[in-house]
């Protein structure tokens, strides 16, 4: 009897692994399906997912990473010359591309747009803006969620019930008060994706 069982599930978790496989490529591939070819181009040299090789060393303090922020929502945040905090599907666009520095341990960190020179900060209403000058509304702490994105929330502010405010675009890639934000929602989950301008940094 119990050899029976060991034959029969272990048919149905792996039928479940590749459903769930499937699944994710799925995903991506709709991300990219409405996209030219040279945007194509341009996401695969421009930037790749770090989802496989996740550096745990920077939340030790330090570390400073150049990245695009690609939303489950299908847009790029980015932080334009005048602060304003907005999506964008041009994976080309000089305002997605975010310094993204630890400054204390825990994974809190600062998120500064490379072009425009503005820090995302939010403020205790959960309202985004763009700070030229660093300041303790600018720290996020980050978590990795089980579906391989990430979640940004303030390390200042939450809600009045206590719960965390998210960094978040909407479906139409604006910026979500953080009141009305929650983690389980896919326009707080974001994907850190590795840019050329990294290279040039390190070069």
């Amino acid at each position: 009897m119990h050899k029976w069982m060991l034959k029969w599930n272990l048919p149905t978790l792996l039928s479940r692994l590749y459903l769930h496989i499937i699944f994710l490529v799925g995903s991506m591939c709709l991300a990219c399906s409405d996209r030219t070819p040279e945007q194509l181009a341009a996401i695969m040299n421009c930037s790749k997912h770090e989802r496989h090789t996740r550096n745990y060393d920077y939340m030790e303090g330090g570390d400073v990473r150049i990245r695009q922020l690609f939303s489950a929502t299908q847009w790029f945040l980015t932080i334009d010359d005048y602060g304003n905090i907005s999506g964008t599907q041009d994976p080309t666009n000089c305002y997605s591309i975010l310094e993204i520095r630890t400054v204390s341990e825990g994974g809190v960190l600062a998120i500064k747009g490379v072009k425009s020179q503005y820090y995302i900060s939010m403020n205790k209403t959960g309202v985004l803006q763009g700070k030229k000058t660093y300041n303790e509304n600018c720290n996020f702490k980050e978590e990795f969620l089980e579906n391989f994105f990430n979640a940004y929330s303030s390390a200042k502010w939450t809600k009045q019930n206590g719960k965390e405010m998210f960094i978040a675009l909407s479906q139409k890639g604006r910026p979500l008060k953080g009141r009305k934000t929650r983690k389980e929602s896919i326009s707080s989950h974001f994907i850190p994706m590795y840019c050329r301008e990294e290279e040039k940094r390190t070069d």
